[in-house]
Parts: structure tokens; sequence; C-alpha cells
């Protein structure tokens, strides 16, 4: 009876959503348990046999990349079981590849950590420079390498090093039709050796030439496993209805789709883990109990330095020389004077910074009733004064009025600015923008006539609520917003990818997070940067 090499029973893989850094802290101590989550797989099961060739296909956001970590066993799942019986080596762009060592330095250590002797690497080293053919650069850092060549590197290593299950994910879309060749000859090799190889792609017609089966996944769910045929025609039928779609109906989709990934309150999971490891309670409980009351001291302590004589108030003496009933007095007759005022209002003058997803109305008087604007999340304003505890007046560019309190968090723009490039992001775009980023990130700050005249494809154009024009290349998945000089100011990019190992970094070490959880800001050296997760839209804007 034939066994299988690859057994997924059940698997998910969800990540939380933080609001802010200090949610992360938290949830160590199982507190703040009502936050949003992101399921990038739900309860997938599959089988997988020796010498199999198995294509994963799936439009972005299908959580391609993600069973591609599991697979490779960088990341764990969040439940299920997984059963690998072999060796698994990844390729992906840049996998595992150190930046700041030469390609020659990357290939001694890739090798030495997958158990190597010194005198295996030195046998191998020149056949895996031979095989990636990137010339003098295997002496250079690879930091300046191209995605293509980063590519080449990671695949020459990964087949070399001889595993019993290569997971390649999408490290072939960016290689040219020589080095693909030697792929394809390379996988007729593995296959006649009994290897077992996973092959994650946009290109149908690659995965179908290469595969014997084929796995569809749709926004985290397996949506057909079988013969490569059948999946093909049905996952065309699929992309043919859905390029028929408008754009408003394809946000639609969308947008239903990842409601059922996105999970607000998901205390069922952490009550079901709880009650699945029953032995664990009590140390549990105390760790949070541990936690709770160092927690209980420090409020305490904090409150007692703001108090003169603590010592007195903590053993029930009068202050102020005993005159309790003066003070007591004079609270009422403050009490009474607030009372008697309709606007309460103290000075704030401190710059802050829209948290709401939704745009923000701003009114011109304090009952919120005559709309002045609407503001954005990650707008910045200043804020003037609080008014009756609920209420700020606000300058914003463009003028001045009221705004509800909850919009807006306390923040000076340099308590924002991380240390992220704008390299640290391409983990979030899609892999074929990836291999050209620097050239549509060349058109920024340029004219737009320009733009017009080096880019082809222009599907829209039109002006926006501000009255700013923006031009849209839907074939790219890219558009320009540009100012009133006609010059790009701001690029977005549409379909980006959000499950990945590198992706769920970045998401965690945002400047900050839309109280609703569905907006994340960055602030760098260069931009401004706002990620819209429903939408899986990421937009980068030239700081001033």
């Amino acid at each position: 009876m034939k066994h299988p090499v690859v057994t997924f029973n059940n698997v998910s893989k969800t990540y939380n959503l933080f609001k802010k850094k200090s949610d992360q802290l938290l949830a160590l101590f199982s507190i703040n348990k009502g936050r949003r989550s992101f399921s990038a797989l739900s309860n997938i099961s599959f089988e997988v046999f020796q010498g199999e060739t198995i294509g994963i296909i799936g439009v972005n956001g299908s959580g391609k990349s993600t069973l591609s970590s599991l697979l490779a066993q960088v990341t764990p799942p969040t439940s299920g079981e997984i059963k690998i019986n072999g060796e698994t080596s990844l390729v992906a762009i840049s996998a595992g590849l150190n930046n700041f060592l030469t390609g020659f330095e990357n290939i001694e250590l890739k090798c030495l950590m997958h158990g190597l002797t010194k005198s295996e690497i030195d046998k191998l080293t020149p056949l895996i420079i031979e095989f990636a053919d990137i010339g003098d650069f295997i002496n250079q850092p690879i930091k300046s390498y191209s995605s293509g060549m980063k590519s080449r590197l990671g695949f020459a290593i990964s087949v070399h090093i001889q595993p019993d299950i290569l997971v390649i994910d999408e490290a072939l879309s960016v290689g040219d039709s020589t080095f693909y060749q030697k792929c394809l000859d390379k996988f007729d090799e593995f296959k006649k050796e009994g290897k077992t190889i996973f092959f994650i792609s946009h290109s149908l017609s690659q995965v179908q030439s290469i595969s014997d089966r084929i796995m569809w996944l749709n926004f985290g769910q397996i949506q057909m496993f079988d013969n490569k045929e059948i999946v093909a025609k049905e996952y065309s039928n699929f992309i043919n209805w859905f390029n028929k779609l408008d754009k408003n109906e394809k946000k639609e989709y969308r947008k239903k789709m990842l409601e059922t990934q996105i999970e607000s309150t998901p205390l069922n999971f952490y009550r079901d883990k709880r009650l699945g490891k029953k032995e664990n309670i009590w140390k549990n409980f105390n760790v949070s109990f541990q936690f709770t009351l160092i927690l209980i001291y420090f409020i305490i302590a904090t409150v007692l330095m703001f108090i003169d004589n603590p010592i007195n108030i903590i053993h029930g003496e009068k202050t102020n020389n005993g005159n309790t009933e003066e003070i007591i007095g004079d609270e009422k007759e403050l009490n009474s004077n607030l009372e008697s005022n309709s606007i309460e209002s103290s000075t704030v003058e401190k710059n802050g910074f829209i948290i709401s997803g939704d745009d923000v109305s701003v009114y011109s008087n304090t009952n919120l009733s005559n709309l002045v604007t609407n503001l954005p999340f990650s707008t910045q304003v200043y804020i003037i004064e609080e008014i009756n505890e609920t209420i700020y007046r606000i300058e914003f560019p463009g003028g001045m009025g009221y705004i509800e309190k909850s919009k807006v968090t306390l923040l000076d723009e340099n308590d924002l600015i991380v240390n992220i490039s704008y390299e640290d992001l391409l983990p979030l775009l899609p892999t074929s923008f990836q291999n050209s980023h620097r050239f549509f990130f060349s058109f920024l700050d340029e004219d737009i006539e320009s733009i017009k005249g080096s880019l082809q494809g222009l599907s829209d154009e039109y002006q926006n609520d501000n009255g700013e024009v923006v031009i849209e290349y839907g074939q790219e998945g890219v558009s320009y917003q540009i100012n009133n000089n006609s010059r790009a100011y701001a690029i977005e990019i549409s379909d980006i990818n959000l499950e990945s190992a590198e992706a769920e970094w970045v998401l965690s070490n945002a400047s900050l997070v839309s109280y609703e959880e569905d907006f994340l800001f960055y602030l760098t050296n260069s931009y401004k940067i706002v990620v819209n997760v429903e939408e899986r839209v990421i937009r980068f804007e030239l700081l001033q």
C-alpha cells in the first residue's frame, strides 16, 4: 500500500491583527481576547504521495504563500495536524538568503543549515554557481541582486542539497526562458528519483505543464484538488467569469470572501484551546494572576506619586491641616460651577492622528450638526482643546472644526516614524509587481504627461472625492494620484498579499492601526504608507 509523504488534517493558519504593539504583550497573558483575526487557511485536508508534482494555483490572497510556509515547516499551523516524511526545501524569491552576505557566503550558510559537511559543500559549490549562472555577482552582497538573480541562486542551492520535498513559491516567474528550461530538466530528474514537488504559481499554463495534480485555493479554502485537466478547466472558467465583472463587482466579491476569513471576536477559539489543554489551566491562571497583581501594584504606586502625604491617606488621616470640611466645600462649589456651564473646555495643544478606518466627519459647531469635511484614516491634525470630554476642536489641512474625541489619538509625528523601508514592504506586494517595483516607483514626482507617455495600458482616468486626478493601470493593478502641479505624489497597488510570514512581521510593526483594525499606517523617512486590509490595497505617498 502506498503511504503519503505529506498529510494535512484539518489544518488552519490564523494571524492575529493587533491594534497596537502593547496588545501583543497582553496576548501572552490571554488578555484582550476579543481582537480580530485573519484565517489565511481554514481546515484544509489533503494527502500527497511520493514522486508526485502538485501544482497550487489561486488568485492573490488565496493562501498560497501561507501553504508554502507550512509545507516548508517555516511556520507552524494554528490548529490541525501536519505529517511530513522527509526533508523539505523552500524556493521563493530571496527566501533564506542573507542580504548582507555574498552569494558565495550564502551558499555555504544554507548548506551548513541543511547539515552538509565542509567537504560536501566544497564539492557542491561549483555546481551551484554553474547552475545559477549569475557571473561575478556571486562575490557581491545579495542586496545588490535583482529578483531574478536571487531566485536563480535560491533555486540552485535548494535543488543541489537533495531535499525529499521541494516547495517552489513563484520563484520561476522571474527567470528567463533558458533558466526556466534548466529548471524543467531538474524537475524531470527529481521525478525519476521519486522526489515530491509542490509548484506554486499564478500561471495556469506553467502549472499545467509541470504538475500531475492541481490544487485550487480560493480565499483560504481548497476549492478543488484533482487531476490537472479537470482543475485547469474549472479554474479557467472561474477566471473568465471574474474578469467579466466590473470594478465594483470585483470589489464586492473580494469583500464578501474576505468577510469569511476575518473574525472580530474569536473567543471560541481561545475557549476551545483552553478546554483542549486542561492540564495547563492552573499554570495559565498563575501567570495571569501574577500579571494582574503587578499591574494593581503599579497603578497604586502611580496614584500615590501624585498625592501629598500618601502615608496619611493610607492611614485615613485628614490632610490640609485637618480642614476636611473646607476641602469638601470647595469641591461642591467647583462641581456647582461646572454643572452651571453647558460647555466645559480644556486646552490640549497637541498633535494627533485620525484612527478611524472610515472617513471621519468634521463639523463647524460643537453640536456636530454642520458638516465641514471628511478626513481619512491617518490624517494628521492639531488638537487645540477638549470640549465636554467628548469633542476636540482641531486644526486640519485646510481649516478648523470640531470632531468626536474617540476618532483621534494624541501622537506626535516623531513617535510614528518606524525603521521600515519600502523594500521591507515588498513581501506584501504581488509577485509580478515585486519584480518591477523600481520601475513603477520611478514615476513618483513625475509629470502626468510623462507617465502617460512612458506607461502603456492606461485603463481609466478620473477625479477622486478630493478633486484630484487619478490615472489607473488596471492590468498592472497600479494607480497614481496627481497633485495640483500635475505631478504624481502617491501610488496605489492592489491585490496585496497578507498571508506570508514576512507579511505577518510587517503587519505587526505598523506605526498606527485603526480601531476597526482594517487600516494600517507606516511613517518612514520617505513615505506615508497606508494598508487597507479589507480591500487589499497599499498606498505610498511621498513626504512633502
